[in-house]
């Protein structure tokens, strides 16, 4: 297995121990200059605005923990590429929506330097308006 894969596979994982653990994984796996591109939400560069990004997600939406269902995950030196469903849960546990997503993850030096998620942002804007 690719160290990509590796750390494209431990970083989700982190996802599950809630918005502390998905902010962790940034922190761990993100570059200083990441650049995360998103498909009808904001798009940001820099480590700093992506917890931001992260922090005003959590309040909108109000979630607690995702859990991420991978469907299918390809990796080549410097690229990961994952279709994967996100699940986004409440504090009681309760699904709050879930988002078919495909990321594309450019990775250096062990680090993601660009992330680009696609997905319909339509089931994520109806739960709550990012300011």
């Amino acid at each position: 297995m690719l160290d990509e894969e590796r750390h494209t596979r431990d970083m989700i994982a982190l996802w599950e121990s809630g918005v502390d653990g998905i902010i962790d994984a940034f922190r761990r796996y993100c570059a200083p200059d990441v650049k995360w591109i998103n498909t009808g939400i904001p798009s940001v560069e820099g480590l700093d605005a992506c917890i931001e990004l992260l922090t005003a997600q959590a309040q909108a939406w109000k979630f607690s923990s995702t859990r991420v269902d991978v469907r299918s995950l390809l990796a080549t030196q410097g690229l990961v590429m994952v279709e994967r469903i996100d699940r986004v849960f409440d504090a009681d546990g309760e699904e709050i929506f879930a988002a078919p997503v495909v990321g594309v993850l450019e990775w250096a030096d062990g680090k993601i330097t660009q992330w680009r998620d696609y997905f319909d942002p339509g089931p994520l804007l109806a739960v709550g308006q990012l300011d």
